[in-house]
C-alpha cells in the first residue's frame, strides 16, 4: 500500500489539476481501497460528518506537524487548503469533485446555467480621462517614461494612434509630456477581471478581480518616495531601492516597504483591510479617523504575518499562511475555515455573479481548494456535502439552507 505521506503529495496535485496520469490511476486505486474499508459517506448523518471530518484534519495536522519532517510540513501548509481530498486516507471521501449528479439536500446546484471563470482583462486611464481597453489575450501591461507596451513587447497603442494623440493633447500619453508635471495613470479590473503591471521603477503589481491601482508619473516624489493607491486587492513584488521607499495606500492602511513581496484587500465592500507579507519586512499604519496624517498605530510585519484593521479598530498581526492569500495570483482558491460570505464574496466578484440568500446567510465555514480556471458549476462542487441548495439564474447564484 502506498505510505501515507506520499498519497497526501499526490492528492495535492489531483486538487491543484497537475497530477500525471499514472499518479491519478494511484490516487484511484487508494482510493477505492479505502472505500472498501470505511462506510459511505451518504450513510453517515450530519453529526457523524462533521466528526470524521474534524477527526480526519486533526489527525494528519498532528501527524505532520509532529513527526514529519520539515519538508513534510511545508508540504502541508500548501495543501492545507485541499483536506477534502487528504480526508480520503482516513475514509474515502473527495469532496472537491464537482459533482456530475448532485445529491438532493446536500449541497445540490442546478447547473442548467453555468457561468465561466473570469479571464485577463483590464483598462488604463490616462490623465486626461481617456480610457484604453486592454487585451484580453495579453497577461500584462509595462509602464515606463517613453513607451508603453504589453510584456510580450508589442505597443499597446499603434504609433499613428499615439502621434494623434500627442499632436492633439500633450496630457494623453504617460510619455506624451515634456514639462515635468506628474501624470496620473490608472489600471482597473472589473468583476471577472485580473490584469498585471510593471511600474517605471522595475516593480510588479497582479490586479485581482474589481481593483485598481493609481499613480501619478515618475512615480517618485520629490521626498524621494514611491507612492500608489489601491482599491481592491494586489500582490506586490516590489524593485528593492533603499532610497526611495514604496507607499501604497489603500482603504484604511497604509504600507510602506524598501523592496519586498506582499498582498493587500482592501475591498470595500469587505469589513476589514489586510496586508500580508511573504518576504522582507513592511511598515503598516492605519491612519487617523479625521483622515489626517496622524496615525493610530503602525506596526513592522514579518513573513506569514498579516496586518489587519477592522472598522474603527486599530491594528491587529496574525501569524497566516501567506501562500493561501495570495492563492489567487496563482490561480486558485483556498479556503480554511473561512465563512461561506466570505468565500461566496470571491467567487461573485471572479465569476462576476451576485450570490442571494433567501433564507439569511448560513453560519457555515469552509476548507478547500480549486483552480480558479473552471466554470463555476465546478467551484460550487467545494459544497457538496455542506446540506446548502444552490441555483445558477443568468448572473446569479441563489443559496439556501
Amino acid at each position: 500500500m502506498m505510505e501515507k505521506d506520499k498519497y497526501i503529495e499526490i492528492a495535492g496535485k489531483v486538487a491543484d489539476g497537475t497530477a500525471s496520469e499514472k499518479e491519478i490511476a494511484l490516487y484511484n486505486a487508494y482510493y477505492n481501497a479505502y472505500q472498501l474499508k470505511y462506510p459511505s459517506w451518504a450513510e453517515l448523518n450530519a453529526q457523524q460528518r462533521k466528526e470524521m471530518l474534524t477527526e480526519t484534519q486533526e489527525e494528519i495536522y498532528n501527524q505532520l506537524h509532529g513527526h514529519a519532517r520539515k519538508s513534510q510540513i511545508k508540504l502541508w501548509s500548501r495543501i492545507i487548503g485541499v483536506a477534502a481530498a487528504v480526508a480520503a486516507i482516513v475514509f474515502g471521501v473527495f469532496f472537491f469533485k464537482a459533482p456530475g449528479n448532485p445529491e438532493p439536500g446536500s449541497g445540490s446546484a442546478n447547473y442548467t446555467n453555468d457561468i465561466a471563470p473570469g479571464k485577463n482583462t483590464a483598462t488604463l486611464t490616462l490623465a486626461n480621462g481617456k480610457t484604453i481597453l486592454l487585451s484580453d489575450v495579453k497577461t500584462g501591461v509595462i509602464v515606463d517614461a517613453s513607451k508603453l507596451t504589453y510584456n510580450d513587447n508589442t505597443p499597446v497603442i499603434s504609433n499613428e494612434e499615439r502621434n494623434l494623440l500627442n499632436s492633439t493633447d500633450k496630457r494623453s500619453l504617460p510619455y506624451g509630456r515634456d514639462d515635468g508635471a506628474g501624470r496620473s495613470l490608472t489600471l482597473a479590473t472589473p468583476r471577472g477581471g485580473t490584469y498585471q503591471v510593471r511600474l517605471p521603477d522595475g516593480s510588479k503589481v497582479w490586479l485581482n478581480a474589481a481593483s485598481s491601482l493609481t499613480y501619478t508619473a515618475p512615480l517618485n516624489e520629490r521626498g524621494g518616495v514611491r507612492k500608489v493607491e489601491l482599491s481592491g486587492e494586489a500582490y506586490f513584488e516590489v524593485f528593492r531601492n533603499k532610497n526611495q521607499p514604496f507607499v501604497v495606500k489603500s482603504k484604511n492602511l497604509t504600507t510602506t516597504v524598501l523592496g519586498t513581496h506582499f498582498n493587500i484587500s482592501a475591498y470595500d465592500d469587505e469589513n476589514s483591510t489586510r496586508a500580508t507579507l511573504l518576504e522582507g519586512s513592511v511598515k503598516v499604519a492605519s491612519p487617523g479617523l479625521s483622515g489626517k496624517e496622524g496615525e493610530t498605530g503602525s506596526v513592522i510585519i514579518k513573513p506569514n504575518q498579516q496586518a489587519f484593521v477592522t472598522g474603527s479598530t486599530g491594528i491587529t498581526v496574525k501569524e497566516v499562511d501567506a501562500e493561501q492569500a495570495v492563492a489567487w495570483k496563482n490561480g486558485k482558491f483556498r479556503f480554511r475555515e473561512t465563512p461561506l460570505q466570505e468565500v461566496m464574496k470571491q467567487l461573485a466578484r471572479w465569476y462576476d455573479v451576485e450570490v442571494v440568500y433567501p433564507d439569511g446567510i448560513p453560519d457555515k465555514k469552509f476548507t478547500g481548494g480549486i483552480n480558479r480556471n473552471v466554470n463555476v458549476s465546478e467551484a460550487l462542487g467545494l459544497f457538496k456535502f455542506s446540506g446548502l441548495k444552490f441555483t445558477i439564474e443568468n448572473k446569479k447564484i441563489i443559496v439556501k439552507k
